[in-house]
This record gives structure tokens, C-alpha cells and sequence, in this order.
């Protein structure tokens, strides 16, 4: 009964967080819940007491939910602070992550403004400091000057929203600072009571940072301080992605399975420990306490310890209270009702945090226990006396080995479906990869560095005892993991499949190994869940229709990425975004989106001028995609971003074209796309030009033309009057219906002639939210509208597709934001927003 009351709990905060969007459907399904209770009482399949424990948790589940968030007021904040950069005095409230010349840090701002205009505000801020020349630590109380902007990301199609997840941390917004003494000490915390124990854990998170950056090397400094002390800043790309292919990448963060393999190696040699000792000392021991409890007593101390040199990070605590109710199940005797354990850790964590629900980390993990406990209690039933049989050590070490397999087996099939739709992924040798990673790293990497930091807090020292080993065993398995990662097809990237499909995987895998049932039935439902995963592998594009053509403005923050699909099946891609220390747009927006609709070869790659913005994202998408062809305007340069494309391109033996005003670069029976821009080059022309100037690049970049039927595009770039003008005079057609509005809608490509001969009906301006060029300029839009164009920004509407048929003058226009669904107060009801809400909730969860 406690499961399921669970459960019911756990289902109505799923309902209460589609309470505010979809109350007409709340109400109605909570009815027919209520319905079906009765329903099952009156024939006896629960009883009436029974029904109203589950009717009351689901109930009290919606009504947690909303009175825990429901009544959440916006902070003030950015309405006080203004686009301006201001000033402000706030609080470290949680540790303080560092990477590579940067360190980031959540903190709770108590005032803005200074002398008399100082306002007392309450909010939380995610500020990033680039070149820092100090640390702090939780309860410093600090001041900073910073323009302060809403936590929005990238709005995309199925995309990752940052924006949500900002604010289930409670954060209201975002700020980055640079250099020394931009962040200054008002109050130091180290004397506050409430503060204290954190600023003890801060001070040793220091010091093995220094000892680790002082005595590790390459990659390994990464891994250890990854997965010894939480900090995530040091891992390269090409690191991640290896672990990322070979379904690893849990071991570079502290998670549920860190801490379980500590908590199981100490209770372990705990309780066999005990039980080798002397008889007399044992029956000594039992008087007071069994092996058993004391082994779940002192694995209290490791895993704690381990959690809070972590940082205590959120998703750190919840595999932290995971492992304290199971402890406790151990500790009354009930170490098999993993169930009930995993049920009671859940309840406690989304009571603390409804919001939990809906993390990634928490899905994962808790799907990955759960597949584990349903497991064993399969094996239990299947093989129940496989306890009583006399075995050799050889035997039980096949046993144990094929148990683990097992499980390791069962876990990477459960997490499939999530890691699908969060990451695009099947890491389908995960299975093997996680038999061999896996212990090494939870029974030798993280005890030996474990053993090296509390050595060294203890010990003191500016070097990392052991050093050498860990630097060892740290390469030894960064080296193992890029050999798995080389196999071919490991990085096996698919669509993100439809949540009802999701359901409905689950639901045949809980049939298929059901430990009672048809054998018939069981068999079907495994062929079933067989045939979900070799779809979801295969994730085939649509077939094309011969008349449908596609054309998507991404939201890649400040650059430009435009996926076109023709109607025979060809795909172009032209620009992907900028690459960034930390993001890389080509990585996680156009790649995702790529996936998500089905394409993996491209017919065509344009980088329309070597600007970071433009062609930053291209290295990772023609690293991970065919490309038959990739156009370009022939200027090199030696930045980093642009050797990085290059290094690629000749890797894949891409073929390259040199792109000339007049040149087709994609056809089909219907369509043309046709380059306008850059003119035929002239050697001693391009020698005098001044390639590291922004406007030079700007306006010899590729404009391209896209005649489809009746419809047209024109695709601008970063073109400036200056080209404009030369454009118009030349005889090239410059009439487009839609028209990707260049440079961003700076003012420096105001062409009001242009914009006249151009006479498109619709505008898309990609440009990043809130960006510091201003773009776009006020004049550029009122000149566009002013010719009758109706104007769409990817800062405002996320990401702009638009449908055409190639035998019809229409077209059909879409924007990420119009599918998201809007909240409304009871007392504003309107049912035509209610069925609104209920079809685009529908359409993300099944066309996604």
C-alpha cells in the first residue's frame, strides 16, 4: 500500500504542474480517477479504505505542488536593476564551482542600487566571474557591478530549455563579470554559526583543487576533480564526448553511482570484516549490535563525507538520501524492500523540492535504482534458492560477475528511452563499457583519490599524496574509454521519441519481466519493447512528399543557422552558430534539431564568412554528420574556430567549392539555390583588403537564393550597405517573399533602397536576447515594416520555420514560442486557451 500511496503522490505532482495550463483536464482526469476508485471498490479489487489512501496522496500530490509553487512570486529584481549595469551587495549561498580562469557562483542579491536609490530586493543571481583573482565561499557577503539580464537560453523545436532550469533552482537571473577586483568582500562569513560547516567544506575543496592542479596533468586533472570533488569546469569537449558515446559520461560527475559504490565497498568490508573476526570478538560484538548494523552505521561517515566535499549540489543530496533510507532499511532488517526504500527516499526529496520531478538527474537516477530493485527482486523469484546451493569461490565469482552483467544490462535498458529524448542518444555500448569503467572507477579511482584528499587534508602538503597513481589510474581509464569510443557506430545519435511511446516502452518492459505471468504474453511484450528500440535506433527521416518545402531560422543566440529541407529529400544546412568555451551551438542546438527531424547526411554545408558567430558551430556538425559539400567564400584565417572547421573538413575528405555570385549550389526538380554574393575575386584586391576588420568579412560573405515554385528566399547574411548597393546594381534578381534579414538587423546594413527591391512580405532576424551590440536597431525594423513585412525575431520567438507547397502561393509560419503553452488563473478561465494548451502539449509530446 505504501508503494502505491507513493506513486499517487508522486502522479498528482505531474498534475499539479500542468495545473495552471490545463485545469479543465486536472479537474476532469482527478474525477475519473475518483470514478475509477469506485469503480474498483464495488468489485472488490480494493477496498474503501484503500481507495481513499490513494485518492488522498494523489490529491494531496496536486495540492503540494501547488502550494509550494503554485503562489511563487516574481522577484523585482530585474524591473529595478534596469538594462544598465548596477550595482549590488548579495550573498554566497551555494560552493562556488571553478574552471579554467573562471568561477561561478549562485548568489542571493539583498540590495541593488547604492546611497540613497539602494532598493532592498530579494533574488537569486547566477554570476559568472572570468578572471578571478580571489575565492569565496558560502555566506561571504559580496559586491558586484553587473548588467543583469533574464535566464533565457535558446528557444528550438524539442530543444533544451536553460531558462527552466534556471528557475527550478530558483535563480531569476544572470550576470558575467571580468578581471581582478570585480567582485569585491563586503563580509566575510567565516565567523557565522549557520554558515560554518560549509566554509570548513569550501576551504578543503581548495585545497585539494590546488594540490590536484599542482600535481595532475592533461585530461587526468579533469576526471579527478570530476568525480572526487564535483568540479565540472576542467573537462574538455572531446573528453565528454567520449564518455558521452560509450554511455560513461555519469562517471565524470558525482551521482547516485559514486555514492553507491562507496556506500557498498564500506558496508561490504564492514560487515565481512566483522564477521572475520575471532569468534569470541564477534559474539563480544553482537551482544550490542550485528555486523549488519554496524556496517550501516560507519557507511553513514564515507558517503556523507564524499557528498559534502562535493559541494552538496543537489543532485549529490538526492543520491546522498537515497543511500541514507537504504542504510536505514538495513539498519531494521529490511535490506530487500528496495521498493519501499527507493519509494520513501522519493517522497522525502519531492516534498522538499516538487520541482525535482521534472530534473534530469532525478529521472535518471531514480529509473536506474528502480531497474536494479525490479531486478532483483525478479532474480529472487525466478532463482529463489540459488542462496542455499554450496558453491566454489570460482562459482560465486561467475555468479557475481554475471549478476552484476545483469544489472548493469538492466539499467542501460531502462535509461534508454531518457537518454534518447534528453541527449539524442542510444549508447548502446554502454553495456560493455560500464562492466569494465565502472569498477574502476568506483573501486579504485574514486577510493584511491578519496584516500589521496583526506591524506592530504589531514597531512596538509601543496602536492596530492599519490600523485603518480592517480595520475596513472586516471590515464588508464581516459585511454581505455577513447579506445571504446572508437568503435565503429558507438556515437549512434537518433530523434527524440515521443513521450506516449516512452510510456508505452516502459509498460512492455514491466510485462516482459514480470516474474509471473504468460509466457506468451511476456514474450510478446519483450518483442514489442524490441521493436520500439530498433526504431528509435533506425529514426528514419520522413519521406519526402515531392511538394513540402522546409525552411527553419534557428535560435542560436547571437549568430545565424538555417536548416533547409527541399522537396525531393535534400537537406542544406547554411551557418551553424558560434562555439564558446562552454557551448558549442552546432553541438547543442542544430545537431539536436538535425537528429530530431531525421537527417543525418547533408547535400549541402555553407559557411557564409569565417566570423565566429557564423561557422563556430560547423566543426562539431561536419564532424558528425555526411556532408557531400561544403561552400565557402575562400577567405582563411588563423583564428582558432576557423583551423578547428578546417582540421575537420580535410579529416572527412569533405569536398570544398569556392562560392561565386551566380553559382548554384544545390538543385532539384523545383528548386534552386543560387549564390548572389561574394563577386568573382580579385587577387590583388583581396591582398589590400584588411581581413580582421568585421565589415570586410561582412560584405564578402555568401548570399544565397532560394527560388522553390512560387515562393523565394533570401538568405543575407551579415551583408552591410556597402555590398547592398553593389548588389542592387548588378542583375541578379533580388525580389525574395522571405528574407533572412543581415548582420543581425544592425544599423550598418540600412538599405532602405535594398529593402524596397528586395520587397519581401516576411523578416526573420536571428539575434541573440539582450545582446551587447543592441541588435536589432529600431530604425532597421520600422524600415522593414514600413515595406509591409511582417517581422520575426529569434530573441523574442525562438526559432521560425516555415512551411511551403511548391505548387501553392502559400505558406504556413511557426515559431517556437507560439508552441508553448500559457498559463492562466482560475479566475481568467477561457476554454478556447485550455484546448490551446491541451493541443500543443499533445503536438510536442507526439510530433517532437
Amino acid at each position: 500500500m505504501f508503494l502505491a500511496s507513493a506513486i499517487a503522490f508522486i502522479a498528482g505532482l505531474a498534475c499539479g504542474s500542468f495545473l495552471s495550463v490545463l485545469p479543465l483536464t486536472i479537474f476532469l482526469l482527478l474525477a475519473l480517477t475518483g470514478i475509477v476508485l469506485v469503480v474498483m471498490e464495488a468489485r472488490g479489487t480494493v477496498t474503501l479504505n484503500q481507495g481513499l489512501v490513494l485518492y488522498g496522496a494523489l490529491l494531496i500530490g496536486v495540492l503540494w505542488w501547488t502550494v509550494s509553487l503554485g503562489g511563487t512570486n516574481e522577484s523585482r529584481l530585474l524591473e529595478l536593476a534596469g538594462r544598465e549595469p548596477v550595482s549590488m551587495v548579495a550573498t554566497v549561498v551555494e560552493p562556488v564551482q571553478q574552471g579554467p580562469h573562471r568561477s561561478v557562483m549562485v548568489v542571493s542579491v539583498t540590495r541593488v542600487g547604492e546611497g540613497a536609490l539602494a532598493k532592498a530586493v530579494e533574488s537569486r543571481v547566477r554570476v559568472t566571474w572570468r578572471h578571478p583573482d580571489r575565492a569565496f565561499g558560502v555566506g561571504d557577503r559580496v559586491g558586484v557591478t553587473a548588467r543583469l539580464r533574464p535566464p533565457r537560453g535558446v528557444l528550438n523545436p524539442g530543444g533544451f530549455d536553460y531558462e527552466a532550469y534556471l528557475k527550478r533552482r530558483y535563480i531569476q537571473a544572470v550576470a558575467s563579470v571580468s578581471g581582478p577586483g570585480a567582485i569585491t568582500l563586503v563580509r566575510s562569513g567565516l565567523m557565522q554559526l549557520r554558515t560554518a560547516p560549509w566554509r570548513l567544506i569550501d576551504k578543503w575543496r581548495g585545497r585539494i583543487h590546488s594540490a590536484a592542479v599542482a600535481t595532475l596533468e592533461g585530461e587526468a586533472l579533469g576526471t579527478y576533480l570530476g568525480i572526487i570533488i564535483g568540479e565540472r569546469g576542467y573537462f574538455k569537449p572531446t573528453l565528454r564526448d567520449s564518455f558521452m558515446t560509450t554511455g560513461t559520461v555519469h562517471i565524470l560527475s558525482i551521482s547516485g553511482s559514486h555514492l553507491g559504490l562507496i556506500a557498498f565497498l564500506s558496508f561490504f568490508l564492514v560487515k565481512h570484516g566483522c564477521l572475520r573476526l575471532p569468534a569470541g570478538w564477534l559474539l563480544s560484538l553482537s551482544r550490542w549490535i550485528t555486523p549488519s548494523r554496524l556496517a550501516a552505521v560507519l557507511t553513514i561517515f564515507p558517503v556523507t563525507f564524499y557528498a559534502l566535499l562535493a559541494g552538496g549540489e543537489v543532485a549529490t543530496i538526492r543520491a546522498l538520501v537515497m543511500i541514507l533510507v537504504f542504510l536505514l532499511a538495513a539498519w531494521l532488517g529490511r535490506e530487500k524492500h528496495l521498493l519501499h526504500a527507493l519509494a520513501a527516499a522519493a517522497l522525502l526529496i519531492l516534498i522538499y523540492d516538487p520541482q525535482a520531478l521534472w530534473d534530469i538527474s532525478f529521472q535518471l537516477s531514480f529509473v536506474s535504482v528502480l531497474a536494479i530493485a525490479l531486478l532483483i527482486r525478479w532474480q529472487a523469484v525466478r532463482e529463489p534458492s540459488d542462496n542455499d546451493i554450496a558453491t566454489t569461490p570460482r562459482e560465486n565469482a561467475q555468479r557475481w560477475l554475471w549478476t552484476y552483467a545483469r544489472l548493469t544490462g538492466g539499467v542501460t535498458l531502462a535509461t534508454i528511452p531518457l537518454v534518447a529524448y534528453y541527449f539524442n542518444q542510444i549508447a548502446w555500448l554502454g553495456l560493455l563499457a560500464n562492466l569494465i569503467v565502472v569498477p574502476l572507477a568506483g573501486f579504485v579511482l574514486v577510493p584511491v583519490g578519496l584516500f589521496s584528499a583526506f591524506g592530504l587534508l589531514v597531512f596538509g602538503g601543496e602536492s596530492l599524496p599519490l600523485g603518480p597513481l592517480n595520475q596513472t589510474l586516471h590515464d588508464v581509464m581516459i585511454v581505455a574509454v577513447d579506445l571504446l569510443a572508437r568503435v565503429p557506430a558507438a556515437e549512434w545519435h537518433v530523434a527524440s521519441p515521443a513521450i506516449p511511446v516512452i510510456v508505452v516502452f516502459y509498460l512492455l518492459l514491466v510485462l516482459a519481466f514480470r516474474p509471473r505471468g504468460r509466457t506468451a504474453l511476456r514474450w510478446a511484450a519483450a518483442l514489442g519493447s524490441g521493436v520500439l528500440l530498433l526504431w528509435w535506433g533506425w529514426s528514419p527521416q520522413g519521406v519526402p512528399d515531392g511538394k513540402t518545402l522546409r525552411v527553419t531560422f534557428l535560435d542560436v543566440g547571437q549568430g545565424d543557422a538555417c536548416v533547409i529541407e527541399l522537396p525531393d529529400g535534400q537537406t542544406a544546412l547554411i551557418d551553424a552558430g558560434a562555439a564558446y568555451e562552454t557551448l558549442d551551438m552546432g553541438r547543442a542546438v542544430v545537431a539536436p534539431f538535425l537528429w530530431d527531424r531525421g537527417i543525418r547526411r547533408l547535400n549541402l554545408v555553407v559557411g557564409t564568412h569565417p566570423q565566429l558567430d557564423h561557422i563556430g558551430g560547423l566543426a562539431w556538425i561536419v564532424r558528425s554528420f555526411d556532408v557531400d559539400e561544403y561552400w565557402h567564400n575562400g577567405i582563411a584565417r588563423k583564428e582558432p574556430f576557423y583551423q578547428h572547421l578546417r582540421h575537420w573538413i580535410q579529416k572527412k575528405g569533405i569536398r570544398e567549392r569556392r562560392t561565386v555570385a551566380r553559382a548554384v549550389m544545390l538543385s532539384s526538380k523545383s528548386c534552386r539555390l543560387v549564390a548572389l554574393n561574394p563577386p568573382e575575386p580579385d587577387p590583388a584586391q583581396i591582398a589590400q583588403l584588411n581581413l580582421s576588420k568585421g565589415s570586410v568579412l561582412n560584405n564578402l560573405s555568401v548570399v544565397a537564393q532560394l527560388e522553390c515554385g512560387p515562393h523565394s528566399f533570401l538568405f543575407a547574411a551579415d551583408l552591410e550597405s556597402e555590398a547592398m548597393t553593389g548588389l542592387s546594381r548588378n542583375e541578379l534578381p533580388l525580389g525574395a517573399k522571405v528574407i533572412k534579414v543581415p548582420h543581425h538587423g544592425a544599423h550598418s546594413s540600412l538599405n532602405r533602397s535594398w529593402i524596397r527591391r528586395v520587397g519581401a512580405d516576411i523578416a526573420v532576424i536571428s539575434v541573440g536576447h539582450r545582446n551587447r551590440y543592441r541588435h536589432p536597431a529600431p530604425s532597421v525594423i520600422e524600415a522593414y515594416r514600413a515595406q509591409g513585412a511582417t517581422v520575426w525575431r529569434t530573441d523574442r520567438d525562438g526559432a521560425v520555420w516555415i512551411l511551403a507547397d511548391v505548387s501553392s502561393p502559400t505558406i504556413q509560419i511557426h515559431s517556437t514560442r507560439d508552441t508553448l503553452p500559457t498559463a492562466m488563473a482560475m479566475k481568467d478561465f477561457d476554454w478556447r486557451a485550455e484546448f490551446r494548451n491541451l493541443r500543443l502539449i499533445w503536438n510536442r509530446w507526439v510530433t517532437l
